[in-house]
C-alpha cells in the first residue's frame, strides 16, 4: 500500500488522485507519522459499497428466513406489548 504525508498530499493532490484512478491501489495518508485516512478510487469505493449492501441484504434475508422457520415450527415468542419485547432485547 502506498503511503503519503498530509503535506505531500497537499502538494501533489492531482497526481495522487490520478494514481488512484490508474492503479486502483489504496493510499494511506499519514499525519504526524500516524494513520489519518485511507484514499481509494471512486470505482473501488462504489464497488465496495455495492458489495457491502449485497452482503447486508443477504444477511437480513437469511434472518427473515430463519425467523419464518422458527415461527412455522412454533418456536417463536409472543410479546403482549412493545415494552416486553424491548425488555427482552435489552437483557
Amino acid at each position: 500500500m502506498k503511503t503519503i504525508g498530509v503535506t505531500e498530499l497537499r502538494q501533489r493532490a492531482a497526481e495522487v488522485i490520478e494514481s488512484l484512478r490508474e492503479d486502483d491501489e489504496p493510499t494511506l495518508v499519514l499525519q504526524r507519522s500516524e494513520r489519518a485516512a485511507y484514499l481509494i478510487g471512486a470505482e473501488q469505493y462504489e464497488a465496495q459499497q455495492a458489495e457491502l449492501a449485497a452482503t447486508r441484504r443477504e444477511l437480513f434475508l437469511r434472518e427473515v428466513r430463519d425467523a419464518e422457520a422458527e415461527h412455522g415450527a412454533g418456536k417463536s415468542t409472543h410479546y403482549g406489548d412493545v415494552e416486553s419485547l424491548l425488555d427482552d432485547l435489552h437483557s
